[in-house]
Formats: C-alpha cells, sequence, structure tokens
C-alpha cells in the first residue's frame, strides 16, 4: 500500500481544530524549515537521526504521512549504521514532493 503524500483529511481536522489561518501559519513555518532539511553534504548518523525523529511527528500532524514514515525508516538506518546514502536521496526528492504540495495547501487555505 502506497502513502498519501499529504492527508487531506488530516489536514481539514486540524485546521478544524485550531483555525484556517493558524493552520496556514503552522504549515508555512514547517515548509521554512523542512527546506532546510537534510542538507547536502557530509554529517553524522546521529545527527541525521535526531533530524529525522524531529520531522516524524510534524509532519504526521499535518498529514504527511509518506514523508513522516520516510522519516522513521531514516531514523532507525541511521541508528543501525547503514549506507544512508540512498535513503538521504529518497528522503530529500520526498521533501521537495511535499514542500510543494504543502504549499499549494497553503495558498488555497
Amino acid at each position: 500500500m502506497t502513502l498519501p503524500l499529504l492527508s487531506r483529511p488530516v489536514l481539514d481536522d486540524l485546521g478544524g481544530v485550531i483555525g484556517a489561518e493558524k493552520l496556514r501559519r503552522l504549515i508555512v513555518r514547517f515548509t521554512d524549515s523542512l527546506r532546510t532539511a537534510f542538507p547536502a553534504g557530509s554529517r553524522a548518523p546521529g545527527e541525521i537521526a535526531r533530524e529525522a525523529h524531529t520531522l516524524i511527528s510534524m509532519s504526521g500532524m499535518l498529514g504527511c504521512e509518506r514523508l513522516s514514515t520516510a522519516c522513521r525508516a531514516l531514523e532507525a538506518e541511521a541508528k543501525d549504521g547503514a549506507d544512508l546514502a540512498p535513503a538521504l536521496a529518497e528522503i530529500r526528492a520526498l521533501r521537495d514532493e511535499t514542500v510543494r504540495a504543502l504549499e499549494d495547501v497553503a495558498q488555497t487555505s
């Protein structure tokens, strides 16, 4: 089963609780921080694991199910000492796709 890039029902539910404007601001702040996540270059596996861990809950809360799941897998791989190059390439592409999708949501909210 392929997880959705964004779960619109999750975003709608959150917007119903906190209001459309607060949701839009939250999305903008999250996309701003997401743009700088997992930068190119050499980093220690522990740093990568911490960054992935930080993004798991926020991405899940905003309905970014595929990103949240990928961050959980990356965190585990980093802790296990796996070769992170393939996972980082995949998560960077997913990061960029998620940012674009969230920007579309923020513009229509």
